[in-house]
C-alpha cells in the first residue's frame, strides 16, 4: 500500500492497525472451509447441519413428478424464496446401491437463489469415481452443481452451489438464523386433506429477545407504553430495582415503583431482566451501606438478596446479581474474596429458575480496557463456577462510542466457546455523538448483535426520560422518532416475518420462511463410470444453509474491510520530535497492493490514448498472445521477440508487474503448424531450446509464468514425450528463473464443474502428481472464461484450492460474448466481488485486450475507449476499491488514523 502525505515540516510514522468492518449485517457468515484429502472418517456438517440437521432422506421413488428409472434418498425442502442464497453440505451414512445412483433432496417453490454444497462421500465397488451434485426442477436441468474425485474406503469432500433462475414448485438435488421454513398441513375435520384452501399467516411474536430499559416515566404515559409495546417483547428496569432506588435507607424498603413497572410488563406479556442485586461501584451503593463493615454489611447483603428474591421470585428470567465486578470491588474488599461467590450462590438459592449474569461494560466495546478484557471475563467466570457458582449467563453492556465491528465478532466469538447464553445486555451510542452517526453506528452494532450465533437477546439503554436519556434516545418527548428510533424500527421491520398468504398444494401443504428460521439447498449426486458397475455410495455430513443475496454481498465486503483494508494511524511530530496537533493532513493513495490488470495485445504500441487509459486504470498486464510459441518462433530456428519486447518495454516504463503467458500449450491447435510434424527426439530439442530462449531473455521480467497451459484437458506434449513431459517442463523453468512463481493454468475449473478433465480435484490431483515429483509449481492459475456465473459453485472451487496454501489467480477473466453486453456486465462485476472478497485470490487479471475488431469475448471499451457497459463495472469496482483522497487534522496526540485498501 503506497500513499502520497503532505504536511510540511512533519515528521510522520505510521501504524497499521487492524481491519475495521465498514458494513453491518443481519445473516450468517460463509463458512470457507474445504478438504482435499481423502478422510478415514467425515467431519461435521458445515453449519451444524442447517435445515437438514436431524433430517433423514425419503425414497426418491415417493416424489411426485419425477421419474428417473432408479430408487435414491431424498431432502424435501419447501418455499425458497427470491434472492436467496443456500449452503449444503451433507452427513448421512447412508448407503445407497444402485447402477449409477445418488441421493437427492427436494426442494419447493423456488426462485432465483445462490445455493452452497457440501458433502463427504465414499464409495465402494469401484476405486475410484468422478461424483457430481447435479439439480433437476420442473423447468430446468442443471447437469452439475458440485463435483469431487471420491475413493473407495475413505471419505471424499464434495462443495458447490448452484443458482435458481426461475421459480420452481419442486426441485430435486440429486445424491444432497434467524429464519426458518415452516409448513403448514391442512386438513378438514374429518382428517382429510385439504387442497387449494386459502391460507393466512400473521407472526404475532417474536422468538428473538428485543427489548429495552424502561424507566418510572413510563407509569401512568399510554402513549409511550403504546409505543414501547408495539416494538420490544423485553424490558429491563433501568433504576428502580437498584439497591439505592428499593432502599435508600436502612430497613424501609419500598417496592411500589418496581411493582408497579412489573405489572406493565405482567400486562404486556413481556420478558424482563433483574438489574441488578448488587452494584460494586461504590457511588451506586446506599450511603449507608457504604458505612458498614463486618458482620453488618454481611447481615445487609443477606437482608437484601433475600428481600428482592423472594419479592420477585421467578418474575425475571435474568438477575444481573454483582454488576460491573471486574472494574470494582467494595463488597470483596470488606467481605472477602468470596463475597460475590456467596452472592450468586444465595441467589439461585432463592430463585433457581433465574439464569444468572455476569454483567461488565467495556468487554465487547473496546480491548483497551485491562480491566474488562475478554480473557479477564472468562477467567473470573470460571473462577466463580469452579467455586461451584451456578453462572449461566454472559452480560455484555455494550456502551459504544465508535463500533469496532470486527473486535466485536471476535470477543463474542471467544465467549461463545463458553457456551452459555450471551446477551447484549445495555447497548447505547455515546451522547457525544451527533444523532445521525448514533443511529449509523446503533444500527452496525444491533445488526452484528443479531448474526451473531451467540447472541441470545439485545436491550437497548434508551429509558425515556423528560430531560432526555442516559446517552441515546429512540425518540423525543413527543414519541417522534429520533435517527435512532428509524433504525430500530426499520430493522424490527426487517426481521419479522410479514404477512403471509397463499393456497395449500395438491396434498393440503402450505410452506413459507419466517422468523425465527433459514437454510435451503438442493443437491444431487450421481456417479459416472465408464462401465455398468453397481456403485455403492455412502453419504456423509449433509447440511443446508441459507443466505439472501444481500447476505452474500455482505460476506463479500466483510472480508474485503477485513483482508484487503487496514487501519492506519499517523504520528507527526516537527523536527524536535514534539507532537503537532492540529496538524492539516493530507493523504492519497498512489498505488494498490492487489494487482488488477488485463490482458494486452500489440495494438497497444504506439497507441498512446490506449496505454495513458491502461496505465490509469491497471496494476498489472500479461501478454495476450505475443509470448505464445506460434507467435515468437512461426518458422523453426527464426526466433523473434521484437513485439513482445516493444510490449515489455510499455511495462517497464508504467511499472506494471507482468505474467508469462505461456511457455507451451498442450492443445494442439495453438502450437506451431512445424511442431506439431516433431517427435522423439527432435521434439525434446525443439522443447529444451524454448524453454532456455524464453526464459533467459526476459529472465526476471515476469513474475509467472503459466508453464503448460491447460494440461488437464490436453496432452499433446506428454503424447509424444512421454507422461513426464510436463514435469521437465515445470524443472526447467524453474532453473532457468528461479524467482518466476510457476502456475498451473486451467480453464473450466472455477467456471463449472461439468467438464470431467478439469474439476476441482483433477486440478488438485495433477498439481500434486507435480509437486511429489519434485516440480516447484507454486500457482494456482484459473481462467475465469465465464457465461452464466455460478458464485457458490465458483466459491466452493476456490476454498478446496485454499487448502493447497498457494497463490491463486483469476487469470482470464471474461464473460462470454454470446451475452448482451448489458448482461456482460452484470455478470463481470459478480465474478470480479467474487474473486476480490476471496481471502486467497491473489490477483485478478481480465481477459480484455482491445482489437480493432473487437476484443476475444468482451471488451471493456469500444475503439474510440468510452467504456462499454463492463468498462463502467471496472471503472466503478476501482473507484470503490481504492481509498480516495483524506483529509483531516492531527489529534491532541498528534495522531490521525484513517482506513485505507491493502488491496
Amino acid at each position: 500500500m503506497k500513499y502520497t502525505l503532505t504536511s510540511a515540516g512533519f515528521l510522520v510514522c505510521f501504524v497499521l492497525l487492524g481491519a475495521s468492518l465498514a458494513a453491518s449485517y443481519d445473516g450468517p457468515l460463509y463458512d470457507f472451509t474445504a478438504y482435499t484429502e481423502c478422510k478415514e472418517l467425515p467431519e461435521q456438517p458445515l453449519y451444524n447441519g442447517g435445515l437438514l440437521k436431524n433430517q433423514l432422506p425419503e425414497n426418491f421413488s415417493s416424489i411426485a413428478h419425477f421419474s428417473t428409472g432408479f430408487y435414491t434418498p431424498a431432502f424435501i425442502l419447501h418455499n425458497l424464496t427470491p434472492g436467496t442464497i443456500y449452503c449444503f453440505s451433507m452427513s448421512l451414512q447412508r448407503r445407497i446401491k444402485y447402477a449409477h445412483s445418488s441421493p437427492y433432496i427436494r426442494c419447493c417453490n423456488g426462485s432465483y437463489f445462490l445455493y452452497c454444497i457440501t458433502v463427504w462421500l465414499k464409495i465402494e465397488g469401484a476405486n475410484s469415481a468422478h461424483v457430481r451434485a447435479s439439480l433437476k426442477t420442473e423447468n430446468s436441468v442443471y447437469n452439475c452443481v458440485g463435483s469431487a474425485a471420491a475413493k473407495q474406503g475413505c471419505w471424499s469432500f464434495l462443495k458447490g452451489g448452484f443458482v435458481l433462475d426461475s421459480p420452481s414448485n419442486l426441485s430435486i438435488l440429486f445424491f444432497q438464523e434467524r429464519k426458518r421454513a415452516v409448513t403448514i398441513h391442512a386438513a378438514d375435520g374429518s382428517g382429510d386433506t385439504l387442497q387449494g384452501a386459502e391460507i393466512t399467516i400473521e407472526q404475532v411474536s417474536k422468538d428473538f429477545p428485543f427489548g429495552s430499559a424502561i424507566a418510572s416515566t413510563i407509569l401512568g404515559n399510554l402513549p409511550y407504553q403504546k409505543w414501547f409495546v408495539e416494538r420490544f417483547n423485553a424490558a429491563v428496569f433501568e433504576n428502580e430495582l437498584k439497591w439505592y432506588a428499593t432502599e435508600p435507607e436502612q430497613g424501609k424498603i419500598n417496592y411500589t415503583i418496581a411493582d408497579q413497572m412489573m405489572e406493565f410488563v405482567r400486562a404486556n406479556q413481556l420478558i424482563a431482566r433483574g438489574h441488578n442485586i448488587f452494584w460494586e461501584d461504590p457511588r451506586y451503593t446506599p450511603a449507608w451501606v457504604r458505612s458498614l463493615t463486618g458482620p453488618a454489611l454481611q447481615s445487609a447483603v443477606n437482608s437484601r438478596i433475600q428481600s428482592l428474591m423472594n419479592k420477585y421470585k421467578e418474575e425475571f428470567i435474568h438477575w444481573d446479581v454483582s454488576n460491573e465486578m471486574l472494574h470494582f470491588d467494595f463488597y470483596e474488599q470488606r467481605l472477602g474474596h468470596d463475597a460475590t461467590l456467596h452472592f450468586y450462590e444465595t441467589a439461585h438459592q432463592s430463585d433457581p429458575l433465574a439464569t444468572l449474569f455476569m454483567n461488565e461494560f467495556n468487554v465487547v466495546e473496546t480491548c483497551s480496557d485491562e480491566n474488562s478484557t475478554v480473557d479477564r471475563y472468562i477467567s473470573r467466570l470460571r473462577e466463580l463456577k469452579r467455586g461451584g457458582v451456578l453462572m449461566d449467563g454472559i452480560g455484555l453492556e455494550s456502551h459504544f462510542t465508535v463500533p469496532n465491528l470486527p473486535l466485536m465478532r471476535a470477543i463474542l466469538d471467544k465467549l461463545a466457546t463458553l457456551n452459555l447464553p450471551i446477551w447484549l445486555t445495555e447497548v447505547d451510542i455515546s451522547g457525544k455523538l451527533d444523532k445521525e452517526t448514533q443511529a449509523v453506528y446503533l444500527e452496525q452494532v444491533l445488526r452484528e448483535g443479531f448474526s451473531h450465533p451467540s447472541v441470545n437477546g439485545i436491550m437497548l439503554w434508551t429509558a425515556l426520560h423528560p430531560n432526555g436519556c442516559y446517552q441515546m434516545c429512540l425518540t423525543d418527548n413527543n414519541l417522534q422518532n429520533l435517527p435512532a428510533g428509524n433504525i430500530v424500527d426499520k430493522l424490527l421491520k426487517e426481521w419479522q416475518t410479514g404477512e403471509v398468504t397463499g393456497h395449500t398444494d395438491g396434498h393440503g401443504s402450505f410452506s413459507f420462511y419466517g422468523f425465527l428460521d433459514g437454510p435451503l439447498y438442493d443437491f444431487t449426486a450421481c456417479t459416472e463410470n465408464s462401465d455398468d458397475r453397481d456403485i455403492n455410495i455412502d453419504v456423509a455430513s449433509a447440511s443446508l444453509q441459507p443466505f439472501t443475496e444481500h447476505q452474500w454481498r455482505f460476506n463479500q465486503q466483510y472480508i474485503i474491510n477485513t483482508e484487503r483494508k487496514r487501519a492506519v494511524t499517523m504520528h507527526v511530530t516537527n523536527g524536535h520530535g514534539d507532537i503537532l496537533q492540529g496538524a492539516v493532513i493530507k493523504i492519497k493513495q498512489v498505488s494498490k497492493d492487489f494487482p488488477l490488470g488485463s490482458a494486452i495485445a500489440s495494438t497497444i504500441l504506439g497507441n498512446l490514448p490506449y496505454q495513458k487509459w491502461f496505465v490509469k486504470r491497471f496494476n498489472a498486464a500479461v501478454f495476450e498472445n505475443e509470448l505464445k510459441w506460434y507467435a515468437t518462433e512461426a518458422e523453426q530456428g527464426k526466433v523473434n521477440y521484437t513485439v513482445a519486447d516493444q510490449m515489455m518495454e510499455f511495462v517497464r516504463a508504467n511499472k506494471l508487474i507482468v505474467r508469462g503467458h505461456n511457455i507451451f500449450w498442450e492443445n494442439p491447435k495453438y502450437n506451431p503448424t512445424w511442431v506439431r510434424n516433431l517427435t522423439g527426439f527432435q521434439l525434446q530439442s525443439a522443447v529444451n531450446s524454448r524453454i532456455q530462449s524464453l526464459m533467459n531473455k526476459y529472465k526476471e521480467e515476469f513474475i509467472h509464468w503459466d508453464v503448460s497451459n491447460e494440461i488437464l484437458d490436453f496432452d499433446f506434449y506428454e503424447q509424444r514425450l512421454g507422461p513426464k513431459a510436463a514435469l521437465h517442463f515445470f524443472q526447467t523453468a524453474h532453473q532457468s528463473d528461479p524467482l518466476a512463481t510457476l502456475f498451473m493454468n486451467e480453464y473450466n475449473v472455477v467456471e463449472t464443474c461439468s467438464d470431467v478433465n478439469s474439476m476441482v480435484d483433477s486440478y488438485i490431483s495433477r498439481l500434486r502428481e507435480l509437486r511429489r515429483s519434485g516440480v516447484s509449481t507454486d500457482g494456482i492459475g484459473l481462467q475465469g472464461h465465464f457465461t452464466v456465473p455460478n458464485l457458490p459453485l465458483m466459491r466452493a472451487i476456490i476454498d478446496k484450492m485454499t487448502t493447497l496454501k498457494l497463490p491463486i489467480w483469476l487469470t482470464e477473466v471474461d464473460i462470454s460474448s454470446k451475452l448482451s453486453k448489458e448482461k456482460q456486465a452484470v455478470y463481470l462485476e459478480q465474478v470480479l466481488r467474487e474473486g476480490f472478497s476471496h481471502p486467497s485470490v491473489s490477483g485478478i487479471m481480465l481477459w480484455a485486450a482491445l482489437h480493432p475488431n473487437g476484443c476475444y469475448q468482451m471488451c471493456l471499451t469500444d475503439n474510440n475507449l468510452q467504456n462499454l457497459p463492463a468498462g463502467d463495472v471496472v471503472d466503478k469496482l476501482l473507484k470503490e476499491c481504492q481509498t480516495g483522497e483524506v483529509t483531516g487534522h492531527t489529534d491532541a496526540h498528534g495522531s490521525y488514523s484513517f482506513y485505507g485498501f491493502l488491496g
